[in-house]
This record gives structure tokens, sequence and C-alpha cells, in this order.
């Protein structure tokens, strides 16, 4: 049953982040294609973004009560896959936003769950998180190759094929497993101040918000940082892709690391990679500098994907683990994200995009001093 979970749930994580890495990087040019001006392609994906945080939260108490989490997330895949075709039709900007608000009702959980589902079933959680790394750098290579030939309304063929898929696979295994418990009708009802009354899961959550949004924000603004740098944007495709592609490897030896410092101190120790990545990023380094540190990211995203979920679930009471996890990507991923996209665009306009690095590298600077000052880098059992 292990082998059949394990390489089940690695081919979900590959196509469910294929599925991603096709729509993410290419939806500003989408949008650009259809007429919509910069102001409305900030609007739309700011949206997205809004409504993942209050969806995780809605679908948070859903997955916990659950009978059957399996077909809860297909669930969420199959709603997102049919969305994104539906998306395709859609050219009139109020609608556009409402229905890509909608995608991302659906599609923000999945990530969330299927990473506490898969540390539920007491799988391999990093072996196989990497996945998810190399299907969004393959979603990313495919989608640039099928938009050069057939224009860029595949991505949503692509994106809704993968996420269907990723349904199938997830109803396929959705029996006679411990993400099928029938929950107790003697648990007291899901909700969020369970959580609030661990004071080190708090903690917890309020650093990962400043490391988890800036992260995400490298993968608007480092386009603008290689440029400056005197790179090309046919250049810019294939380091983004090496810097994806290295998060896969890393993921993978997360565990090893965890197992030789403590999960706790190898957190400590990408913090603090970020914050000197993101440092010398705010010196507008040449392209060919930027390119040769392409493995930073690895060890950065490769580590913190996979250890922050694994030490909130961790520190989570038991049976709200994956409202715990929830939390998680919508205050110290989403909620992040907004801040830094945010402030970084300011940024950009009135420093450049090595300004924009600099408040990176000090806004993960405040969550590596808030880290140590609480403590966090101390293993502890559960109480």
């Amino acid at each position: 049953m292990m082998k059949k979970s394990y390489f089940g749930f690695s081919a979900f994580y590959t196509f469910s982040y294929m599925a991603l890495g096709v729509l993410m990087p290419l939806i500003g040019q989408y949008l650009d294609f259809i007429g919509f001006s910069g102001t409305r392609i900030g609007t739309v994906t700011a949206a997205g973004t809004c409504v993942a945080i209050f969806a995780s939260t809605i679908w948070g108490s859903f997955y916990d009560a659950s009978g059957n989490k399996y077909r809860l997330i297909s669930f969420l895949c199959a709603a997102a896959a049919v969305t994104g075709i539906v998306l395709l039709r859609i050219h009139i900007y109020a609608v556009f936003l409402f229905l890509y608000g909608t995608l991302y009702f659906f599609q923000a959980p999945v990530m969330a769950f299927s990473d506490a589902l898969t540390l539920e079933e007491k799988l391999p959680f990093s072996g196989i998180r990497k996945w998810g790394a190399a299907g969004f750098a393959l979603g990313v290579f495919f989608a640039g190759r099928l938009a050069d030939l057939a224009g860029l309304p595949v991505i949503f063929y692509l994106y809704s094929g993968s996420f269907l898929i990723s349904a199938l696979l997830l109803f396929l295994m959705s029996g006679g497993s411990s993400g099928t418990k029938k929950y107790s009708a003697k648990k007291k009802a899901a909700n969020y101040m369970v959580l609030l009354k661990d004071k080190r899961l708090i903690q917890l959550i309020l650093c990962i918000f400043f490391v988890g949004g800036t992260n995400v924000a490298n993968n608007t603004y480092f386009s603008f940082l290689y440029i400056e740098g005197g790179g090309t944007i046919g250049g810019l495709g294939i380091v983004m892709l090496l810097m994806v592609g290295s998060e896969a490897p890393f993921m993978q030896w997360s565990a090893g690391l965890a197992r030789r410092f403590t999960m706790e101190k190898t957190i400590l120790g990408a913090i603090g990679i970020s914050v000197l990545r993101f440092f010398i990023y705010s010196f507008s380094p040449s392209w060919h500098i930027l390119a040769f540190m392409f493995f930073t990211q690895g060890a950065v995203n490769g580590i913190i994907l996979v250890e922050f979920v694994r030490y909130v679930t961790k520190l989570a009471p038991d049976g709200h683990k994956g409202m715990a996890v929830a939390a998680y990507y919508a205050i110290g991923s989403n909620g992040s994200a907004i801040v830094c996209q945010l402030v970084g665009g300011a940024a950009l306009d009135h420093l450049g995009a090595g300004g924009v690095y600099l408040f990176f590298s000090l806004f993960n600077l405040t969550g590596l001093i808030l880290y140590l000052i609480f403590g966090l880098q101390k293993t502890r059992k559960r109480s």
C-alpha cells in the first residue's frame, strides 16, 4: 500500500503543479494578448491571490470535517479545470475578474490540502513534494513552447487537462486509506480559535509571513532584475527553468538535512540563505551572476516549502492539521505575497529592481530575527 500511495501521490503532485507552472508565468502575457491594460492585469492577478486567502479559510473547515478527503481535493481540482476552460471564452474584464477569482477559490486550497493529506498518510513528504517542483518546471517549459507554436490560449487547455488528470488520480486513490476516516461527531467544530491557543504555532506563522511572500513575488520581479543586468527574454526562460528545477533535488535532500541538523535548524539555514541571496540581488548584478546563482532558489524554496509545512503540522492540534496548513498558506504565502507585490511594485518605480530586492532581503531578515527571538530553531516535543 505504501508503494502504491507513494507513486500515486507523486503523480498527483506532478500534474497539479504542472497546471500552476502552465498558468502562473504566462497569465499576464495572455491578458495583454486579449487587450487588458497593465492596471487590469495587476488587478486580476492580485484578485486571485486575495481570493486564495479566503478560499483556504473556508475550505479548511470542510477538509477537517470531510469523510473522504481524497474526493474533496479531487472535486476542487475538477472544478478548477472546468473554470479554466470557461475562462478561455471570456474577454470582458469584469466577467474575467470574477471567474479568475472563482478559479482561485477552487485551486488555492488544493496545494495546502494535498500537503496535509500526504503528511496524514505518513508518506515521505520531501520525496513526494519534489515532484511538484518538477511538474511546475515542466509546465513552464511546455507551456512556453506550445504557446509559441499554437498561441497563448493553449495555456488554458494545458491547465485544465493537468488538473483533470490530477482529479482522476485522487479519485482512484480515494478508497481504503486513512484519508477517508469518518469525522467523529464528538470532535469540536473546526475553527481557528483552536489554532490561536498554540502560541508557538502562531509565532511560526508570523515568521513565515516575512519569508514566504518574497519567494512568490520573486517570480514577478526577477525578470526586471535579469534584464537590467543585461539578460534577454530568451535567456530568462532558461534561467527560470533552472531556478525552479533546482527546487526538486533540494526537496529530496531536505529530509536528510533535517535528520542531521534538525528540521528547525534546517529552516533557519534556508531563511539565512534567502536573506543573503536577495541582498546580493539588491546590488543589481550582471545576468551572468544571476544565472550562476540559480541553485540558491532550490536551497531556499526546496527546503522551506517542505519543512515549513512539516513544522506547522508538527505544532498543529490533532484534528486541525488541514486547517493549520490552510492558515499557513493563507497568511504565510498568499497574504505575504500581496504585501511583497504591492511594496515591490512601488520600490520598482522609485528605486529600480535592486531596490525591490533590498526590501525583500530586509523583509526576510525580519523573519530571521523573529525566528531566533521566539526560539523556533530549538527542537521541542509537542505537549
